[in-house]
Order: C-alpha cells, then sequence, then structure tokens
C-alpha cells in the first residue's frame, strides 16, 4: 500500500464475467515513464498516451478483454472520450489521464459500457485496492502478479510492482503490461537511463512464445517533489528487483507452461551475436516441445543456434543440460539417457550453450511448449 495511491477494479461489461476495467488514481500529479513494445503496429493506447506521458499524471485506465489495437483513429478516439468522462469523477483534467489495454486486437473498446461503469469505479478505489486492479487487467493469466519492496532514505520509501502476462510473450521494447508505483520522489530525468535498462534485463529476457504484442507496456510512475538523491541507489536497485522478478512471474505463468527454461549463450565474440542464438533457441518450437517431454534432444538445440545467423564454429561448441555436459567439440558425449530424462523432469531446466569463441554471452528464460498453450490459443476469440 502507498498512500495517496487508489486503485479498483470492476467487472464493467467488457468481458462476458470477471473483473475488467482497473483503475488507479494518484491524489497528487505524479511522473511517469513509459516504454512501449517495438512492434511497429501498435495499440490505440500507445497512440494515445505518447500525447500524454511527457507531462504528470493523475490517472490510469487499464483494461482487458479487449486490446484496442488496429481500432484507427476511432480507436484513439474513444479513449478521449472516456477521459472526458472520468476526468470530473477525479477532480482531474482530461489529460492527465493515461490508458493501456490487453485482449482482442481488433475490436474497439466498448466506450459506452466503459463510460456507465466509471462512477463505480472511481466509487470503490482505496489504497488497498491493489489486487482487484491486478485481477482487471488478467486475460489467460491463471493469478494476480504483484511485487512489493520497501527501502530506506531520508524516511521509509515503498515500491509497488503489478503486471499481466502469460502468452503472446517476446517483449522487445505479449501481450504484456506491467505498472511500478513507488512513493520515492526522483524525476525522470534522472532514473531513464536505469529504469531503461531494468526493463532490458527483465521483460526483455523472457519469451513464452516468440510473438511480440501491439500492446506491451512498461510504466513507472515516481512522486514529485524535493529529490532524496542519498536513496537514489536504493531505489534502483529495489526497482530492478521488481521489474525482474515480475518477469519472471510472467515467465513462470505462461500459457500452458509446466517448465521454465535457463538460456545461457557463452564464449562469443560480440554480445549481440550471443544475444541472437539464445532467443533463437528459446523461440523454437522443436527445443521447447523436447523441454515438455524431458527430452535431451540437443540436436534441437544445436540447430537452432546454427540457424541464428550469426558464425558458429561446431568444432568448438559445448552443451551443458541441467548441468551435465552431453556435447563437446560439437560432438555427443555419451550419457545415461533415462538419468537425463530424470534431470529434465523438474520446474527448472538450465541450458549452456559455449561457442567456446569469445568472452560474451547473453541469457534468457523460456517456457516449454504444451498441449494446453494450443488449446488456450486455437480458442482465444471464441
Amino acid at each position: 500500500m502507498i498512500k495517496g495511491i487508489e486503485f479498483s477494479g470492476i467487472a464493467s461489461g467488457i468481458k462476458p464475467a470477471g473483473l475488467d476495467l482497473g483503475l488507479v488514481v494518484f491524489k497528487e500529479e505524479m511522473n511517469v515513464l513509459t516504454i512501449y513494445t517495438r512492434n511497429r503496429v501498435k495499440a490505440a493506447h500507445i497512440l494515445y498516451d505518447r500525447r500524454v506521458d511527457k507531462g504528470p499524471v493523475r490517472a490510469l485506465v487499464a483494461n482487458s478483454g479487449c486490446a484496442n489495437a488496429c481500432t484507427g483513429k476511432e480507436g484513439v478516439g474513444d479513449l478521449a472520450e472516456i477521459a472526458r468522462s472520468l476526468a470530473p469523477l477525479i477532480g482531474a483534467g482530461a489529460g492527465d489521464i493515461l490508458f493501456a489495454s490487453t485482449g482482442v486486437i481488433g475490436r474497439r473498446l466498448p466506450v459506452d459500457t466503459i463510460i456507465s461503469a466509471l462512477p463505480g469505479a472511481s466509487r470503490t478505489r482505496k489504497e488497498s485496492g491493489l489486487e482487484d486492479f491486478a485481477r482487471a487487467i488478467m486475460t489467460t493469466d491463471t493469478h494476480p502478479k504483484i511485487v512489493r519492496e520497501s527501502f530506506r532514505g531520508k524516511k521509509d520509501y515503498s515500491i509497488v510492482g503489478v503486471a499481466k502476462g502469460s502468452g503472446m510473450i517476446n517483449p522487445l521494447f505479449a501481450t504484456m503490461l506491467a505498472f511500478v508505483f513507488t512513493d520515492f520522489p526522483v524525476s525522470p530525468d534522472v532514473i531513464k537511463r536505469a529504469f531503461t535498462q531494468s526493463v532490458r534485463d527483465s521483460f526483455e529476457r523472457i519469451t513464452v512464445d516468440g510473438e511480440c504484442s501491439t500492446n506491451d507496456t512498461v510504466m513507472l510512475f515516481t512522486k514529485r517533489g524535493e529529490e532524496d538523491r542519498g536513496a537514489l541507489e536504493a531505489f534502483t536497485d529495489g526497482l530492478r528487483s521488481v521489474l525482474k522478478e515480475l518477469s519472471m512471474m510472467v515467465v513462470r505463468d505462461g500459457e500452458g507452461a509446466t517448465r521454465v527454461a535457463h538460456i545461457m549463450v557463452e564464449g562469443v565474440k560480440k554480445k549481440e551475436w550471443a544475444e541472437k542464438i539464445a532467443r533463437r533457441i528459446s523461440i523454437s518450437p522443436l527445443t521447447k516441445t523436447a523441454f515438455f517431454g524431458c527430452d535431451p534432444n540437443w540436436g534441437r538445440i544445436i540447430a537452432a543456434a546454427g540457424d541464428a545467423g550469426v558464425p558458429v564454429n561446431l568444432s568448438k561448441v559445448e552443451i551443458t543440460l541441467q548441468g551435465e555436459m552431453i556435447v563437446k567439440g560439437g560432438v555427443e558425449i555419451p550419457f545415461d539417457e533415462a538419468k537425463m530424462k530424470k534431470l529434465m523432469n523438474r520446474k527448472e531446466i538450465s541450458v549452456i550453450v559455449n561457442l567456446n569463441d569469445g568472452k560474451a554471452s547473453f541469457d534468457i528464460y523460456t517456457t516449454d511448449l504444451t498441449y494446453d498453450y494450443i488449446k488456450i490459443n486455437a480458442s482465444y476469440r471464441s
């Protein structure tokens, strides 16, 4: 709970059932930093927010059940209409309100339905309402994702993060939304670099299905006022911790996932090459299905690595799976198949690919690919 920040989450009717409209109201103006999807097709809320997020803000409206993406100028205009309706209810200007949406692409928001629900969302907001807000932004998530941290400066400060995401996860800034709130006073200019790097080290190091959403959004809301520079390092550490844990909650909750795999690529001449190899392995359907089946089929790993578009000297490659080296010099080291299958039958899988050709490395977290992933996404619209 952070004093002066109120949350609510209600069932507005966007979805047939369940909470689907979240509201955050700041009693005082807050700074905001945003990072959006690199997908060239961007949802209406991103196009709208870019007009607003350069200045202080007073509220955030987030919905599930409708992505409001690929809805033309009308989709952006719908948000302006909702902002005008909400503003007098919370004593703010229409230009002080940000939006975020998640759900099915191609459908406009039911504006009249949402406007009718705004008085209820405003009336029920409270500082202890974060869980309702977290549930209101869920789609195929199996549980709300909330992380809290505290640290000491001139006084005690708090950081609270909330996220949604389970499928369409390959944030390259999924449908993924994440919001972080703090009572720590710091200006966007001071924290921007650390925030950007923290997002790169967290949400940009996970993938579920290799699909980059039109709606990916990360927002950081910080208090305005006299800054506590002596606690800046503690805040940065706390922010990094919150974002990392939120990202891991997202990948662990991947649609249908039964395992999380940590892919580490090392011994590479250039970091960007290591990243390309790691990402290619992490989104390989064959590799991911092998994880699901507890199959130590290292051929799928090496084939994906060789398809990353960067130099690979096979004669130097080593692959270590669950702490056991099974490939050296590009060829298999005989191993006990039954033992390896047992080692892979765990919630966490470790894969290390060493090219022995440099000092650069890159790691990423991915999931297995299961029958349930197919079931969930084969009927997502219906």
